[in-house]
């Protein structure tokens, strides 16, 4: 399968113009529980609307285009606290998390009660642009983007849109798509019960507002509780299209943060019961209440990427602004913000064959075509050592294993189940992992610095590891560490490990911080 530059330009800017339109009509009705009619544009949409969904993704832009390809959990980490200025839920714990030397996964784990929610699969497009064709490439991404403030159903729903949107440019069938995206994440998770209940409703004929109702009852959403049932605002008053809203008793409340499986439920409803029309697709998003910005947003994106830009309907093209205005950012001249979505979609486009490499054929006529993956789906065997990671692997690994991706190999650091905190006499393991990413074998010493006085590591504080290359076989091996603190006086410890290459001047540095205390 092959897409030509002239249809790829098209699915970027369809995408991102579907985003701003679908983000633009369900904005005023964002935390709201309700059941609407609207068909349109219930508010001024003569200036750009704001939204923390795509400025997430200009600070990854800058990071794509400055970093290129190496990009991984602990570059976004810096990234995003260096340029989003929100502080609020999930980003403002994944960032304090991060300045105190937490390090994703952890970061997005750790006295964090949104790590459920919808921050990251509402930013999945722009991995998905940038690895069109391949959704196991994506996939990596979306787990190294959420990972950052995100954990478990937060960082499914990512895995699974960026999939799936990977996937859009190349296939259109919705039913395929979504299969292709459950392919990606666990078997049993909410995300995934949330899509199978809403093709379950679809195939028994109820009605969408039969499939809302039966999806947070079984997978209730905390987001609609946060301003409770909608009365109408002083920007939308209350009126036919969307009444004033009665509490629905049969609905239970929520786990605080538990907002990501239906919101994924949602945004099938809007694409099964709209049948892949544009218009009536995001309409119904957002007529079932809750995040509704982010459902439409990240449904017009999808139906975008599948239709192109010159195939959206003109009625919604021209009723939205493509100006980018931000709410969330930091600028500078490395996080320098395109205007508008024309100008983002160019930048993304020159950035694509960074990411794809041999997957991008340049043309005479000096744009390239893509070359898509033989297989969509997971596929075990299809994971390429020295491109990618396996995502499974990723996800069975993210609330414990903290990865550090170096030229030559990639370090895995599990902690044990009390994650970063340590107590007085209690032993503490950490099992190191070392992945070979070069074509030749090495032997690797690996030494904790500035452990502190009266700390003992059972063995020494050196360990040599012997890796192989990967040639069809294993490149692989582990050490652990055993450290049992003493004299606990500071609130936060930080060791370093180093590893060293045997004939190789490199040497490669993970900060471990290790806190004492209610954490």
């Amino acid at each position: 399968m092959k897409l030509d530059f002239k249809n790829y330009c098209s699915k970027v800017k369809g995408c991102y113009l579907g985003k701003t339109i679908g983000g633009t009509l369900g904005a005023p009705f964002e935390c709201y529980r309700g059941v609407y009619e609207i068909d349109d544009f219930m508010q001024d949409v003569s200036m750009p609307v704001p939204n923390d969904d795509v400025d997430l993704q200009l600070v990854w832009l800058a990071a794509a285009e400055r970093e290129g390809r190496n990009i991984d959990s602990h570059v976004l980490a810096e990234y995003w606290e260096t340029y989003v200025s929100a502080s609020f839920s999930e980003y403002g714990t994944g960032k304090n998390n991060f300045r105190m030397g937490i390090l994703p996964p952890l970061s997005g784990f750790m006295r964090n009660e949104n790590h459920n929610s919808n921050g990251a699969w509402i930013r999945t497009e722009i991995w998905a642009c940038l690895c069109a064709g391949n959704p196991a490439l994506a996939a990596n991404y979306a787990y190294y983007d959420a990972c950052v403030d995100h954990s478990d159903e937060g960082v499914y729903a990512a895995v699974f849109m960026a999939a799936v949107q990977a996937a859009a440019f190349f296939e259109g069938d919705v039913h395929k798509l979504i299969e292709t995206g459950l392919s990606y994440i666990p078997e049993s998770c909410g995300v995934r019960s949330a899509v199978e209940l809403i093709l379950s409703c679809q195939k028994k004929g109820l009605s969408w507002k039969e499939a809302r109702k039966k999806l947070l009852c079984a997978l209730p959403s905390s987001f609609g509780e946060m301003s409770g049932e909608w009365q109408g605002t002083e920007l939308v008053p209350a009126c036919n299209k969307c009444p004033a809203q009665k509490k629905d008793p049969e609905i239970p409340k929520a786990e605080f943060g538990y907002d990501a499986p239906a919101s994924i439920g949602i945004i099938l409803i809007g694409w099964l019961y709209g049948k892949g029309d544009f218009g009536r697709s995001i309409c119904l998003a957002v007529n079932c209440g809750e995040d509704t910005d982010c459902t439409a947003g990240t449904l017009g994106a999808t139906l975008g990427i599948i239709a192109g830009a010159e195939n959206l309907p003109e009625r919604w093209k021209k009723g939205c602004s493509d100006r980018i205005v931000t709410c969330t950012l930091r600028t500078d001249s490395i996080l320098n913000v395109p205007g508008s979505v024309p100008e983002l979609c160019d930048r993304i486009v020159r950035r694509t064959p960074v990411f794809l490499r041999g997957a991008c054929k340049f043309t005479a006529e000096g744009g390239y075509e893509i070359e898509a993956e033989q297989s969509l789906r997971y596929a075990p065997d299809a994971f390429r050592p020295y491109e990618q990671e396996d995502i499974k692997a990723l996800l069975n690994e993210q609330r414990t294993t903290v990865r550090m991706h170096f030229r030559p190999l990639t370090v895995r650091i599990r902690f044990d189940e009390t994650l970063a905190k340590v107590e007085e006499g209690t032993p503490k393991k950490l099992v190191v992992t070392l992945e070979n990413r070069l074509f030749l074998p090495q032997y690797c010493t690996l030494r904790l610095m500035d452990v502190p006085e009266g700390w003992q590591v059972a063995g020494g504080t050196q360990r040599c590891a012997g890796l192989e290359h990967w040639h069809g076989g294993h490149n692989e091996n582990t050490v652990e560490f055993v450290l049992t603190p003493s004299v606990l006086t500071q609130a936060k410890y930080v060791i370093v490990l180093e590893i060293s290459v045997n004939g190789r001047g490199e040497r490669h540095y993970v900060p471990l911080t290790f806190l004492n205390g209610a954490c």
